[in-house]
Parts: C-alpha cells; structure tokens; sequence
C-alpha cells in the first residue's frame, strides 16, 4: 500500500496553521482599500481619533457602534463604581470591535475602552454594520479574529492570576509593555500597572523599588526605563501578549 505524502495535499493545507494565520498588520492593509472601491461604505464609516488620557469609549458607544483600529492601540478596561479598574485586553491595529448590540441584546455596563497612544478609527453605526460585514468577509474575519483575541488574553490573564506570584505577573507587563515601545522606554504610571494587574498601587511601587535595586529598571515620572529585560524574562517565565 503506498503512504500519503505532503505533496499529496492541497496546497493550502501544506502550510502549517502559523503560516496561513493573517497577522494584524495585514489586516490594516486589507481593510485601507474598501472606501476607495466601494463608495455606500466610504459614505457610512466616520472616521475619529483617540489620544491618550481623553474620554474613554463607553459602554453605550461599544453596543452602538462597530470601531476598526487603523492605527494606535485600545485598552480594553472593567471599571467599578468606586474607581477601581481592571485591564482585560489590549487590541491592536487591523482589530474591529465594538458593534456588541450585533450579538447581543444588553450592555455590560462597566467595560469602557481607552486609548494607550494616538489612534485613528473608523466607526459605522450599528444600523448599518451588519449590511458592510456581510458585503465585505473580510470585516467579519477582522471582527471574528478580534473577538478570539479578547477570549485568548482573559484566558491567559486568570492563568497569571492563578499560578503566578505578583512579582512574576509584573515582570511580565513590562515586558508586554516593553515590546510595544520603540526604545526600552516604557510610558506608564505605577496606577495603570496596578489597573491592568488588578491590585493596588502600593504594592506595585514596591515591586518595582525591588526591581530598580537589582538593576532591571530604572524609575522615573510615568515612565520605567527596562535596563534588564533578559531578567524580567527569568523571572516571568512565558509571558501572552
């Protein structure tokens, strides 16, 4: 009996799954033609920018409006009542999200998104997203792919929780942190650390004063200097993005 080779498959399965996976930048280049060629869609998207420290979209925004990041990136947060707040994700460009009214009949009221850096979207009205989504698949995937991202980084973030000491998880935001920064210049205050690690930024200054005596980092106003990443690494084991 003759064996299966790989040249006996399809061309597309030869591929391993990596290699067949449109990575995020692929899809800003995708999604920049669609208003040049169809011009019902160029009319309906409003394009806005978000800058760092400005309003946050809300909940109400999320539920009405389908949001595709051109450029920049967008903070996904939980935020309590008192103030307190939790970091659940971190899109980046190529991502479509929002749009939740699509799929869903109510609105989680505490989920709000924010801007890490300059970013520029794009914004259909809900009336009109499930129209565009279906003329252009690629859309769709965009909003498929964004949707399993936002379930991969919960999933990884209570794996931290779960099995890693504070210190570990710390070293492993930094080093997430570090790899979106163009220089190891890391532009965050010891609040938004404690926001995303969900403790209190008491501690997360203590951490970090532990670290700076080792020489891993370098302290100074809502910046963090990364002097050492091979030891973060050490310590935080894998880290998600």
């Amino acid at each position: 009996m003759s064996q299966s080779t790989n040249s006996d498959l399809p061309q597309d399965l030869e591929q391993s799954a990596p290699d067949r996976i449109i990575p995020n930048e692929q899809f800003v280049e995708l999604f920049a033609p669609l208003p040049q060629e169809d011009q019902t869609f160029a009319k309906a998207i409003q394009v806005c920018r978000l800058r760092p420290g400005e309003r946050a979209l809300s909940p109400e925004e999320m539920r009405d409006w389908l949001f595709i990041l051109m450029e920049g990136h967008i903070r996904l947060s939980m935020v309590e009542l008192d103030g307190r707040s939790l970091s659940i994700g971190v899109l980046p460009p190529g991502s479509v999200f929002g749009g939740e009214g699509i799929y869903r009949s109510d609105v989680n009221p505490k989920i709000y998104a924010q801007a890490i850096e300059p970013c520029l979207l794009w914004r259909l009205d809900l009336s009109q997203a499930t129209e565009h989504l279906l003329r252009h698949p690629i859309l769709a995937l965009g909003m498929l792919r964004t949707q399993g991202r936002r379930l991969a980084q919960v999933e990884n973030r209570l794996e931290e929780m779960a099995f890693r000491r504070l210190p570990e998880r710390l070293a492993g935001e930094l080093l997430r942190q570090y790899r979106r920064s163009s220089n190891n210049e890391v532009r965050i205050s010891h609040q938004g650390l404690a926001d995303i690690l969900g403790t209190y930024r008491e501690t997360i200054s203590a951490i970090l004063r532990d670290f700076k005596r080792e020489n891993w980092v370098q302290l100074g106003y809502r910046r963090i200097i990364i002097k050492n990443p091979e030891a973060l690494r050490t310590l935080s084991g894998h880290v998600y993005e």
